[in-house]
Formats: C-alpha cells, sequence, structure tokens
C-alpha cells in the first residue's frame, strides 16, 4: 500500500473513531473543541474557527491558532470578535447560505471572496494566512448550523500548503457528523427545558392557587440547589464523600418543584383556612349577635308589661355578660396562635351546651369539633384531605415518563413528609429506606413553613426559633440531625 493510501486509510479509520465518540459527549462546549480540534489534527491545520448560526449571523464560538497562541472560546479565553453577517459577502458566510466547501490555496491571490477580514487580521498581528478551507455543518435535516474554518495546513516540515482534496472529503464528513450531534444535543437541551419550564408553570399555578403558598416553591427549589452545592463543596465532616454534580443537583431540585403538586387537587377551604373555624367564624359571629338581640328585645318587652322582677333583670345582665365572655373565648379560641389546651377544651364543650334561649345554642358539634383542634387550624379529617396531596402526587407522578436523568424524581418528590421515625406519610418509611435527597426537601420544607411570613395561620418565626425547632425534631428521632446540623452551618437560608 502506498504512503498515500496509507495516510488515507488512517483518516478515515480516525473518522470511524471520532464519529463513534461525538455522540457519547454530553458537554456542548467540550463538543465544540473537539469538531475544531480533530478537524486540525487531521488536516494538520495551524488555526481554525468554528461559527454557529444565530439570527442571521455567524457567531464565534471557538478560535484557535497555535502560531500566534490564541485559544478563545469554550473553555478558553472570551471572545471579542463580532458576529459575520450571513450576506454571501464573506466566505464562511457563502459556504453557510451555500451548503458547500471551499478549498482556497492562497488567500492573497484569491479574489472570489472578500478576504479583507483576515488580511486586515494579519497586519494588525503579523501573522500570515495563506490556505484555507471552509466547511459547512449541516444536520440530517439539511440545514446549516455552523461553519468550521481551517488555516495555514501544514507539511511535515512546518511549511504552509494547500489542504488536500482528499483529506477536504473528510473533513466535510466529519463536519456532517458534528452538525447531527449538535443538532441532537440541542434537541435534548430544548426538551429538558421545555420539562422544565412544565415543571415550573405547574408549580407556580398550584402555588398560585393561594396568595399564603405563592413562594414556597420556589423557595425550596432555590435552597436545595445551594444546599447541594454546599454539601458538594464539603472536604471534611460527615458529608464530604457525598457528591452532588449537575444531574444529582438537577434532580433534587426537579424534586423540589414538583414535591407539593398533588396541590392542585386540594380544596381551598383546606389549603387557605387561615383559623380553626376558617369561614364558619361569620355564622357563629351572627349568631352571637342574634342571641343577643332577642334577649335584649325579650327582656325589654317584659319591661315595659312591668313583669320584670329584680331577680330576672340580674339574670338578664348574667346572660348578657356571660355572653359577652362566650364571644371571647370563640375569638380566643378561633385564633391559630393559641393552643386549646384541656382547660380551654372543657369551657368550650360547656360553652357548647350552654343554650341562653331554649332549643338555640351558640356552637354547632362541627364548631365545637374545629375549636378543640389543640395546635393549627386543620381538624383531623381536612388534615387527611391536606395529607393526600401527596397521593394525588404520586398519581400524577405516575403519568409523566421520566427519563434516566430524572429517574429518582418521583421517590425523592413524594417522600418529603416521612419522618426517620416512621411516623410520616404516606408510607410510613424509616431511616433507612429514606433517601438522603428526600431528607433534605424535608428539611427544607419544614423549614420554609417554619419562617414564611405569608402564612394567615402563623406568624413567621425568625431563623434560630426555626433552627431549634428543627434540632428539637432531629432530637425526637424525625429528621436527620447531621442534615440539621449542615443546613445550619451552610447560612445558605440567610441569604
Amino acid at each position: 500500500m502506498s504512503t498515500a493510501k496509507a495516510k488515507l486509510s488512517e483518516h478515515l479509520e480516525e473518522l470511524l473513531n471520532i464519529g463513534i465518540a461525538l455522540p457519547a459527549e454530553k458537554d456542548h462546549t467540550r463538543l465544540l473543541e473537539r469538531i475544531l480540534r480533530e478537524a486540525r489534527r487531521i488536516t494538520n491545520a495551524d488555526a481554525g474557527t468554528l461559527y454557529l448560526c444565530e439570527h442571521d449571523r455567524l457567531v464565534f464560538k471557538i478560535v484557535h491558532n497555535d502560531t500566534l497562541g490564541i485559544y478563545q472560546g469554550g473553555q478558553g479565553e472570551p471572545i471579542d470578535l463580532p458576529p459575520v453577517p450571513l450576506d454571501g459577502t464573506s466566505v464562511s458566510s457563502w459556504v453557510a447560505l451555500n451548503k458547500k466547501s471551499v478549498n482556497i490555496p492562497d488567500v492573497y491571490t484569491a479574489d472570489n471572496f472578500d478576504f479583507s477580514g483576515p488580511k486586515r487580521y494579519d497586519a494588525i498581528t503579523g501573522y500570515r494566512t495563506g490556505s484555507m478551507l471552509v466547511v459547512p455543518l449541516e444536520n440530517y435535516e439539511g440545514e446549516v448550523i455552523g461553519v468550521l474554518q481551517l488555516l495555514n495546513a501544514k507539511d511535515e516540515q512546518g511549511q504552509t500548503i494547500p489542504f488536500d482534496p482528499e483529506l477536504e472529503k473528510i473533513v466535510f464528513s466529519l463536519a456532517s457528523q458534528a452538525a447531527v450531534s449538535l443538532t441532537n444535543m440541542q434537541y435534548l437541551e430544548e426538551i429538558d427545558n421545555l420539562f422544565h419550564s412544565f415543571v415550573q408553570v405547574m408549580a407556580t399555578a398550584i402555588d398560585a392557587r393561594t396568595p399564603y403558598n405563592v413562594n414556597h416553591t420556589r423557595n425550596i427549589a432555590r435552597l436545595a440547589e445551594k444546599f447541594a452545592g454546599y454539601l458538594d463543596s464539603l472536604t471534611s465532616g460527615p458529608f464530604s464523600e457525598e457528591k452532588f454534580p449537575e444531574s444529582r443537583t438537577a434532580q433534587l431540585v426537579m424534586a423540589a418543584w414538583l414535591h407539593d403538586i398533588g396541590k392542585v387537587a386540594i380544596p381551598l377551604r383546606v389549603m387557605d383556612k387561615p383559623s380553626r373555624l376558617g369561614d364558619r367564624i361569620e355564622y357563629v359571629r351572627q349568631r352571637l349577635e342574634l342571641v343577643e338581640n332577642r334577649l335584649i328585645r325579650s327582656f325589654l318587652e317584659k319591661k315595659v308589661a312591668g313583669a320584670v322582677s329584680g331577680e330576672e333583670e340580674e339574670e338578664h345582665q348574667q346572660q348578657l355578660a356571660r355572653l359577652s365572655q362566650a364571644r371571647e373565648l370563640i375569638e380566643k379560641a378561633n385564633s391559630p396562635g393559641t393552643f386549646v389546651d384541656k382547660d380551654l377544651a372543657r369551657e368550650l364543650s360547656e360553652l357548647a351546651h350552654w343554650e341562653p334561649l331554649p332549643g338555640l345554642r351558640l356552637l354547632t358539634d362541627v364548631e365545637l369539633k374545629c375549636l378543640s383542634v389543640p395546635r393549627g387550624t386543620l381538624t383531623e379529617e381536612e388534615r387527611k384531605i391536606m395529607e393526600s396531596h401527596v397521593t394525588v402526587a404520586q398519581r400524577m407522578l405516575e403519568k409523566i415518563r421520566f427519563n434516566s436523568r430524572y429517574k429518582d424524581v418521583p421517590a425523592w418528590a413524594l417522600s418529603h413528609h416521612e419522618f426517620l421515625d416512621g411516623t410520616g406519610y404516606p408510607q410510613g418509611l424509616k431511616e433507612g429506606e429514606i433517601p438522603l435527597e428526600a431528607r433534605i426537601l424535608t428539611i427544607l420544607d419544614v423549614y420554609d413553613a417554619l419562617t414564611a411570613a405569608d402564612r394567615p395561620y402563623k406568624k413567621a418565626m425568625p431563623p434560630e426559633r426555626a433552627f431549634n425547632i428543627l434540632e428539637e425534631m432531629a432530637a425526637d428521632g424525625k429528621l436527620d440531625n447531621l442534615l440539621v446540623a449542615a443546613f445550619k452551618e451552610s447560612g445558605i437560608w440567610e441569604e
């Protein structure tokens, strides 16, 4: 076999290897650099530029020049060169518009294109542009997405020579393979961005159902990303081996965006319940006013008729006083900030069974049950409705076909109410069954709920008090005490 044929065979084998390697490259910047690097290696080019088409212009993405020691774009220095208009005057724009490669032995003797740009560059830098090979990056849809421009092919003695026409075919094939890889990567990024946008729109819609929850999901996603970055940076301690590369962090953030997706099905009367009675408080107030008016009217009618004794007048004043006390007691118990202990619950029960007028009670059985909730505003039945958002979320997430990149998202999102001691929901998982990421979401969810200033049923806690509660929950075996300590030490919650 002749030397030329052996060399060509070697280049073809290289092209096959490159064709296998290009699809495996997942980083956009490294892919661009590899395309230019491989093209220069095959042709032994001294310099090269990779452009991508953006808005009717060719934008510089990678610029290499061994002689001048220039390595810009990608992981190198920034590029400050202006884009090239797609008007057909420059050789790169002509190649992009006509989908044909151009092989020029020497730009200083060619007159079919405007080479004022390269010549001006040479005058400034002292470089001598000689041979040029410009190839379009055309994908399988026939769309040119960029241009590959190679300068100054070198022989074995380092002298500038024209680009070999045989190598031109190989570079053209490489450019086509590269265009396909770039297009596939762009499609994957677009699909990924579309998926993220859909998830964020869903989360925003859920939060927007209630003004009391408008920032919760966004807060959890932000804290999750920052906390993952903090854990990844640790070089000592219990989490020094826990690394959070981009792929793991992306899953955690996605789980944070989806953790409350099931709340779309929770009735607003439960999700927005600002007090123990909620909307019922107005009916109770009207009832109290009605009873008071009837008592006063009945007493006045008797007094006008001259049929009121001193004892009856005293009894009437006692009833009005007790009614006033009842009003204060109900308002106190209705407040979400009040803890309803046994004594207060007993007073409410006595009040509910008092009939200031025959057959007319101040509180119904349902209202008494609502007011007797020890903490918070939800009855046991309402709490079960609220907790069902996880079950609803499970049914919703089962309908989404997560790819391998986000395969763990459903499990992490659905476990954010599980506690290490098995008292959480919906599955009652215990310590060994709860992933680290789900433990993180649980801590962040509790912290944001405690410190949020937009909840009508509670006042915002300062971070110090919130961490006291997190640490108490960790001491009780509900939360991961090491994670709580790491979250506190991270300081990300201060931003």
